[in-house]
């Protein structure tokens, strides 16, 4: 299998730069905003890239079900699209996002269509908000799937476990030229459709047994996005805006405001998320159901670290003029 993976990561070796040349071509740039950390105007939509490796190295390897997944990625990759070159209102973003869940599950019926669907939904929003430095979402979703493929491997889920070698070998195609300092970056189109291929490869691997036990799993293997959508959130809701109303004070955000660079940044990110991920592994490992335990504690210390660094404000208790 580990040849879907060096075909899948040549691919987009290739395509990446025609990409490049494509969006330069037409000045389809992701251009310097007050909310952007872009300094000059960079090529986007990178994820067509990892769509078209993706998809045509899976139809090589003779995938099996390949269909739920191209539907659903295809319609994520045009609500992405018309919303990185002509802009798109957070509830149409949302109900093309919910679409393509839908057209997904109903191709690839669930065993739990409502927790499906909100993992699915989830995985696709937290990924999208923490997409906002260069191969920070990127290089997350490597890890993470390099996670859930070592969870997986040797189980029954092999076309799962084919299928996560091309992700992974795309996605490390694409971090060539997405790591600081990016020569294209992954938009809505790509922050999506990452988001969207993992959520739906867990959803049928890992989802289809234990739901129990392992959706934790999953969540801690993700723990920076969640937490940095859980903190975006709470702060929007303490200074009383819409949650989907975008702001300067996430993860990577407050990381550089502390004098990191860009590539510390992700690769704090990256470090967070491998033992993040290990300590799930082991978890998986033993079946342990101390999750239960540890994963409480894990939040608390990564609350308690976003409240340090200044990506939520702490709960005070007005009466007695303390901190919770």
């Amino acid at each position: 299998m580990l040849k879907y993976l060096l075909i899948s990561m040549g691919l987009t070796l290739i395509f990446t730069p025609i990409l490049i040349y494509i969006t330069m071509s037409f000045r389809l740039f992701d251009h310097p905003s007050e909310r952007r950390i872009n300094s000059y105007p960079v090529p986007t939509a990178g994820g067509l890239a990892i769509y078209f490796a993706f998809f045509i190295t899976a139809l090589f390897q003779g995938a099996e079900n390949l269909v739920p997944y191209f539907v659903g990625g295809t319609i994520i990759i045009i609500t992405g699209l018309i919303d990185d070159y002509r802009g798109l209102s957070a509830g149409i973003k949302f109900f093309g996002q919910v679409v393509a869940v839908a057209a997904f599950l109903w191709l690839n019926p669930s065993s739990n269509y409502i927790i499906s669907a909100l993992w699915m939904l989830s995985v696709i929003n937290i990924i999208n908000f923490i997409d906002g430095l260069d191969g920070l979402a990127g290089g997350i979703i490597l890890i993470a799937s390099t996670s859930l493929f070592t969870w997986i491997y040797g189980t029954s889920c092999q076309n799962i476990g084919g299928l996560l070698l091309i992700f992974i070998g795309a996605n490390v195609g694409f971090l060539v030229f997405n790591f600081n300092p990016a020569r294209i970056f992954l938009g809505d189109t790509g922050a999506m459709l990452i988001g969207f291929l993992f959520a739906a490869l867990a959803n049928n691997s890992v989802l289809t047994g234990d739901i129990m036990f392992n959706l934790p799993i999953l969540v801690l293997i993700l723990a920076v996005p969640t937490i940095d959508t859980f903190c975006a959130i709470v702060r929007r809701l303490q200074q009383g805006i819409p949650i989907y109303k975008a702001d300067k004070q996430h993860f990577h955000h407050r990381l550089l405001e502390l004098g990191l660079s860009q590539r510390q940044v992700a690769l704090c990110g990256y470090m967070l998320t491998l033992v993040s991920s290990a300590t799930a592994l082991v978890l998986v490992k033993n079946n342990s159901w101390n999750q239960f335990i540890i994963l409480p504690v894990i939040a608390v210390v990564l609350l308690y670290g976003a409240v340090k660094i200044g990506m939520i404000k702490p709960l005070v208790v007005k009466s007695q003029r303390r901190v919770l």
